[in-house]
């Protein structure tokens, strides 16, 4: 659980909204596997400063994180995974964490596309959550120069559309930004997970079927070997990945 805004705890909890064998047919259906990365810790994540398209490198968590997740990555690939394309947001947090993930892959550098890039916060971007109380005490809609919710998970879904023109296999890797996730979760689950619900740990995995109709949610917040038994059992119920 972690702290948030005026008071509020947001949960960190996993959830695995699709069974491994339903999510397996609905890839053997022809759509393909995307599979999103949150970045990893920054020195601004750890005092809640609100980064949007702040340049914010990795800290030395962040780097042992991005590690750790390229790591469990690999494992899938040695399952039988094909993982060849990994794409990523041009902030640094997320490109560096993406390179880690390409080295344990051995497959060629991150693909950069702005659609990954996190939320525009406007005036709020930079702000601890004292100084937004403070200066917008009406928070993103006093701000009034906010890119929206519904605004980030249409551009998140333009973004899926980006990242499976980029892979020619069925599966694809996106790593990008909590409020870019959370934005899009909340529109596929009609909010019942994502932004103002829930939070996304950083390096965790989630995962969408997408390519026919809309894309479906199948799992979000995966951490540590969660994702890795969540993307084998795809293949033991013989999804084509």
């Amino acid at each position: 659980m972690t702290q948030y805004k005026r008071g509020r705890i947001l949960p960190t909890t996993p959830y695995m909204l699709v069974h491994p064998s339903t999510a397996a047919h609905y890839l053997l259906e022809g759509r393909s596997l995307v599979c999103l990365v949150r970045h990893g810790q920054t020195d601004w994540n750890i005092i809640k400063r609100l980064q949007g398209r702040e340049n914010v490198p990795l800290n030395d968590a962040g780097h042992a994180q991005a590690a750790v997740v390229s790591q469990l990555i690999e494992q899938t690939k040695r399952h039988g995974v094909s993982f060849a394309t990994v794409c990523t947001s041009p902030l640094s947090r997320a490109y560096d964490t993406a390179k880690y993930i390409t080295g344990s892959l051995g497959i060629d550098d991150p693909v950069v596309l702005d659609n990954l890039i996190e939320r525009d916060y406007g005036s709020l971007s930079g702000l601890t959550l004292d100084e937004r109380h403070r200066l917008f005490p009406g928070g993103e809609r006093q701000a009034g120069n906010v890119e929206t919710v519904p605004q980030a998970a249409s551009r998140m879904l333009r973004a899926i559309d980006d990242m499976l023109e980029t892979s020619a296999y069925r599966s694809v890797i996106g790593v990008t930004h909590g409020g870019l996730i959370n934005a899009v979760f909340s529109r596929l689950t009609s909010g019942e997970i994502g932004t103002g619900k829930t939070l996304t740990v950083n390096c965790s995995l989630s995962c969408i079927a997408a390519g026919i109709g809309e894309p479906i949610p199948l799992a979000y917040n995966l951490q540590n070997e969660s994702a890795t038994i969540y993307l084998t059992k795809l293949l033991v119920h013989g999804a084509d990945i």
